[in-house]
């Protein structure tokens, strides 16, 4: 482990399975600690962070009111394979609602429909930065717009969802700089903190529907604010969480672990909470038995 960790007063590493991964101090910007955090992968669903956090610069930029504008999911949403937010061709949410559905659930649905939302509305209100029209690719080039005004010099978006796809691709040292730029906007940090959310949109024949989401974050419930989770086939199980208490703000990110169990282990163990690390730690003896083989 890198030296720097020692930063956390950690009694005995983490066990860590991730290809690579990265710490960093959210309140400095300094990487804490990291392995292979500048090689580049598939992130899987850690693409919605840029989706969310693309559809929010825009959203200031043009004053949009997120409660009472309208996001309708398409039949090419409604379509999309992999985590959904059980959307179906005609649902209408709120744009406050929608962002939840893709958050929180990771709905690849709710990601595809929001970025036709925006990529029509920049290409509708002539503010596109691309010659290209379809919505979608407006969105991405936004979103790679994005990646390298933050300095994410090993990403690069194909898509708006994270669905596989070899020119999808980031680095776990750029989606932890993305992770505390997004941290950073209210709107991205009030809504990744919720384990639950319920609300209600209309169908495609403008009858009342109810949706419930929960989140797929489990380490909401113990202490964690955030932030996003993702699995694909070729990403692995990868995880971008963020603590924060009177003494630290961290944001970790973790790509392509051996299992999707081994995201919350080892993130408890690395968290600064003494009843989280005593609870996940692994026993004394463990800890020497790692390091005799090495």
């Amino acid at each position: 482990m890198d030296k720097r960790i020692k930063k956390l007063s950690l009694p005995c590493p983490p066990l860590l399975t991730a290809k690579s991964w990265a710490i960093l101090n959210a309140n400095t910007g300094e990487l804490l600690s990291g392995h292979h955090e500048h090689e580049r992968r598939e992130i899987a669903s850690l693409t919605k962070v840029m989706t969310a956090y693309t559809a929010i610069q825009i959203i200031t930029n043009l004053n949009i009111n997120v409660t009472e504008s309208k996001v309708e999911a398409s039949c090419d949403a409604s379509s999309l394979n992999g985590t959904t937010a059980e959307l179906e061709e005609g649902d209408v949410l709120s744009l406050w609602d929608m962002l939840h559905a893709m958050l929180l659930p990771s709905g690849n649905d709710a990601a595809y429909a929001l970025a036709e939302y925006f990529g029509l509305a920049l290409v509708e209100l002539g503010l596109r930065t691309t010659k290209v029209v379809d919505p979608i690719q407006v969105f991405v080039h936004e979103m790679n717009r994005n990646a390298k005004a933050l300095g994410m010099s090993n990403t690069n978006y194909a898509n708006p969802h994270g669905l596989q796809n070899c020119f999808n691709k980031s680095s776990a040292l750029d989606v932890v700089r993305l992770s505390a730029a997004a941290m950073r906007l209210p709107l991205f940090a009030e809504i990744v903190s919720k384990q639950k959310h319920k609300c209600m949109g209309q169908d495609i024949n403008s009858r009342e529907k109810a949706f419930v989401w929960h989140n797929t974050n489990r380490l909401l419930a113990k202490g964690f604010s955030g932030l996003k989770t993702g699995i694909t086939p070729s990403a692995g199980p990868c995880l971008a969480s963020s603590y924060k208490d009177e003494r630290v703000n961290l944001v970790m990110v973790l790509l392509s672990c051996k299992t999707p169990e081994h995201r919350w282990s080892c993130l408890l163990y690395t968290s600064p909470s003494p009843r989280d690390r005593q609870k996940s730690r692994m026993p004394s003896s463990a800890c020497k038995k790692k390091k005799k083989k090495k």
